[in-house]
């Protein structure tokens, strides 16, 4: 991941030639925010190109998701898609994938995206989330520490969406960065509960620590507590 502190500062007119560069022989770039100028945007930049490079990796569909009256539906982007676009997309995964079928995955507690064609035929993607987005797994680079996590927390959101009616909908108003806080909340209520894992996670530990003592103040925070305990209290009655 890399931090470009003239792609976050950019304005939204110019970001395609921002992210042009960026990208200039590379398939996609995660670029993550430039704490020094109070930005808190991280951005995978992705580029559909009409001739493969052979360089790196050359995406020619993204698939994703996005929320459509309040229910989470898949949803998919290549050069045959209508551009320019601005949206927003949802949590879960972000998959690249070439013509060879091989692919590189992401995680991400959703945020905005925009898409544009360049005169060379080139579309520029550029997802935009107020939380992290995570490397999962993929041919062309390592996988985030958290991924893992992350994967799990994203794994338990379902249950209440399977099971719960109007869970859905409750999650798909969050914020993404109230999202990320509930998954800081819930790593650290785990790890409280049995001392052998907060010894075994002590990397995780620490860090959930250090996080959540950064966002305790923020809204955000406060609106994810509200959100876990709205969950609850639905999962209990459906359990009734």
């Amino acid at each position: 991941m890399t931090t470009d502190p003239r792609f976050a500062a950019s304005s939204d007119d110019r970001w395609p030639e921002q992210a042009a560069r960026l990208l200039a022989g590379l398939g996609f770039q995660l670029v993550e925010p430039d704490k020094t100028t109070g930005d808190g945007t991280s951005h995978l930049l992705v580029a559909l190109r009409p001739v493969p490079t052979l360089k790196h990796f050359d995406p020619e569909s993204i698939d994703y998701w996005i929320t459509e009256g309040a229910r989470g539906r898949a949803a998919r982007l290549d050069r045959e898609s209508r551009f320019p676009l601005a949206s927003g997309f949802a949590w879960g995964r972000i998959v690249l994938t070439d013509r060879l079928g091989v692919r590189n995955e992401f995680l991400s507690f959703g945020g905005a995206l925009k898409a544009q064609m360049n005169p060379d035929a080139t579309v520029l993607v550029d997802f935009g989330s107020r939380a992290p987005i995570l490397r999962w797994s993929g041919h062309s680079q390592d996988t985030d520490p958290l991924a893992a996590e992350v994967g799990a927390f994203v794994g338990r959101l379902k249950v209440p969406i399977d099971f719960v009616p109007g869970a859905e909908a409750m999650i798909a108003k969050a914020a993404p960065e109230a999202l990320y806080c509930a998954f800081i909340q819930s790593v650290r209520e785990r790890l409280a509960r049995s001392r052998g894992r907060r010894d075994s996670n002590r990397w995780l530990a620490d860090w959930s620590s250090r996080e959540g003592q950064r966002l305790e103040a923020a809204d955000s925070w406060k609106a994810a507590t509200e959100l876990r305990r709205q969950l609850e209290a639905m999962e209990a009655i459906a359990r009734e």
